[in-house]
């Protein structure tokens, strides 16, 4: 596989972790309209997530085409902040003797443990990819920086 296929596999696997990302958002959503209805705080929320979603979705096409930038906000931002802000509190309700089935979200639908799983596994599996030096060393600038070295 070529670099640049490598890493628009890795700018990929981040964009199917944003659209199971979105799905989550909306399987949650219509269980919480369902049941109290949507308040200013949800629709903030809301919001809120709809901006990370669009910047993720951003520097996934920019990671694609090789900017470094995009590389390092990816992996802050999805592969460190945002993937520990969905294990951690599953670790910790595994860890008091939760369900897997009610700590993926089975208790908001059914689908909700399959979509949390996907999300975390394009995750993981995007984060793997990009570190791999081949991925690094296809970033703009890095090729005029290994010229410079040498």
């Amino acid at each position: 596989m070529t670099d640049t296929k490598l890493r628009t596999l890795s700018a990929t696997a981040f964009a199917l972790a944003v659209l199971a990302g979105i799905a989550e958002g909306v399987v949650s959503v219509a269980a919480i309209q369902t049941e109290q209805g949507i308040d200013a705080a949800l629709g903030a929320q809301m919001a809120f997530r709809g901006v990370i979603f669009a910047a993720a979705l951003a520097c996934a096409w920019f990671l694609a085409r090789g900017h470094r930038w995009a590389w390092w906000a990816l992996l802050a931002g999805l592969g460190v902040l945002g993937l520990a802000s969905m294990v951690l509190p599953m670790a910790a309700d595994l860890a008091a003797g939760g369900s897997w089935y009610y700590t993926l979200g089975g208790d908001t639908s059914a689908a909700m443990p399959a979509i949390r799983v996907l999300h975390i596994a394009f995750v993981v599996a995007g984060v793997v990819t990009m570190l791999q030096p081949r991925v690094r060393l296809s970033l703009d600038g890095a090729r005029r920086s290994d010229a410079a070295a040498a």
